[in-house]
């Protein structure tokens, strides 16, 4: 009987590891992405502006806008040029920054040169604008010369702009044995390790190139340098003094602008 047990456990603790690892390469992948604003301004590709409620499907770089007599209107990235939303108060979704500072300079001097960013307020900001813009982009596959029209939030300014896509990932958490995995209890009579799942919002990383290309960072401090490779000792050594971290988003776009004013004047 004792071996019966051991071989029916076995077999499914096996079963467990199979199962599991499946669902943990699918669990990596991303998942549906939708944000809700409460406010926008779209500008078409035909030069005509419009405004309303605005929900962002990022997956497919679709927005819905809601018109002022309730119709929606669906518009892809192919006829957006680029639009500017404000956040939502309920969006829990939605990263909370104040981009307008690494956009347009402080509101007092200049992030170029002695001042460190301004402290992030932790209090949620719902008057935030964000401002996204289209792109030709081959979505990452180097050796492909298609390219599709697709959104892209801007964080710095010019001309070289910084721009990031969001992206929500699942990802798998496996509960072992000191959270009762492992355990034989009500639902759990083998100790069949148990699977549980959590989302996170991960950034992705582009420069907006003057000639309208995007170049991906993947790895932002390595990639970022060498794209100014001129200046790059001076970069690294302005984020080095001000402390500033160069996989994080609004730190990142600070580098940027200090990278644009060593550019020459055209």
């Amino acid at each position: 009987m004792k071996r019966l047990r051991y071989s029916l456990v076995s077999s499914l603790l096996a079963l467990a590891a199979t199962v599991g690892g499946s669902v943990g390469a699918h669990a990596q992948q991303r998942a549906s992405f939708t944000q809700q604003f409460a406010g926008s301004t779209v500008l078409l590709t035909t030069g005509d502006t419009l405004r309303g409620p605005l929900a962002l499907h990022r997956n497919e770089d679709v927005i819905l806008l809601t018109m002022p007599d309730n119709t929606v209107n669906t518009l892809s990235a192919v006829a957006v040029q680029s639009f500017a939303v404000k956040a939502a108060k309920r969006d829990n979704n939605l990263v909370y920054q104040d981009f307008y500072d690494t956009r347009s300079g402080f509101y007092r001097g200049s992030p170029y040169y002695d001042m460190p960013p301004r402290r992030l307020l932790e209090k949620t900001d719902t008057s935030l604008v964000r401002v996204f813009r289209t792109y030709r982009w081959n979505h990452d596959k180097d050796y492909s010369d298609f390219k599709s029209p697709a959104f892209f939030e801007q964080l710095s300014s010019g001309p070289n702009i910084l721009l990031r896509r969001e992206a929500l990932v699942e990802r798998v958490m496996n509960n072992g044995p000191m959270y009762g995995g492992y355990g034989y209890g009500y639902g759990n009579p083998y100790g069949v390790p148990r699977t549980s799942y959590y989302r996170e919002i991960k950034d992705a990383f582009y420069l907006g190139l003057p000639n309208g290309n995007v170049l991906p960072l993947r790895s932002p401090k390595k990639d970022l340098l060498a794209a100014f490779r001129q200046q790059a000792k001076q970069i690294e050594q302005y984020a080095k003094d001000n402390k500033l971290d160069f996989t994080d988003a609004r730190e990142l776009a600070f580098i940027v602008n200090y990278a644009n004013s060593l550019q020459p004047k055209q």
